[in-house]
């Protein structure tokens, strides 16, 4: 994928260039503003405590049908332990939802789920889709022509390390990227 992003950005590059000796700087400018920002690859593989959460953004839209939280971390017999909660229905009055989250269906709240090991298989399921974790470094460029506030932000972090899906924030994951995680969490889920 690095390799596909710099033959990009290459491409992009001559025709900025040829744009500016047409006298066409204001278009090659916005080509270059919707030019997608520099990929940085990590491997993670080899963390000893991954979080993910659902936070708030504008309001809180959590994704009930997705884990709410969780935590993998790598124990002294080179094991993995799955600690996960999802969000269950608890009233039908968002209006008294304290420590929960209001959604048209009435009140979420974050209900923890029993640890496991993860089996071998799953250990490496988890290390494959964090060995060659892309994130970009910068905002998307769209984040400089209007305002974007989602309604729910998903971090994630590896030991010290932490990223976000957050469009407009620095060290953001990928579509592609979330999309792997949250789908690895929901197998992981699922075998509870």
């Amino acid at each position: 994928m690095a390799a596909n992003q710099g033959t990009f950005g290459i491409f992009a590059s001559r025709v900025y260039c040829k744009a500016w000796s047409a006298g066409l700087v204001i278009p090659a400018l916005m080509l270059a503003g919707c030019l997608p920002g520099d990929v940085t690859t990590r491997d993670y593989s080899t963390f000893q405590t991954y979080q993910f959460q659902q936070t708030p953004g504008l309001g809180f839209c959590a994704n009930k049908d997705l884990v709410f939280s969780a935590r993998i971390t790598r124990e002294a017999d080179g094991t993995m332990a799955f600690v996960h909660s999802v969000l269950v229905f608890s009233g039908p009055d968002p209006e008294q939802c304290e420590d929960g989250v209001a959604a048209q269906e009435g009140c979420l709240r974050p209900k923890p789920q029993p640890s496991r090991t993860l089996s071998s298989q799953e250990a490496s399921q988890v290390s494959a889709v964090f060995a060659d974790v892309d994130f970009y470094k910068d905002p998307d460029p769209i984040c400089r022509e209007i305002a974007i506030d989602p309604c729910v932000i998903e971090r994630h972090s590896w030991d010290a390390d932490e990223l976000s899906d957050y469009i407009c924030g620095a060290d953001r994951l990928g579509e592609d990227q979330r999309t792997d995680i949250r789908e690895l969490l929901s197998s992981l889920r699922d075998k509870s």
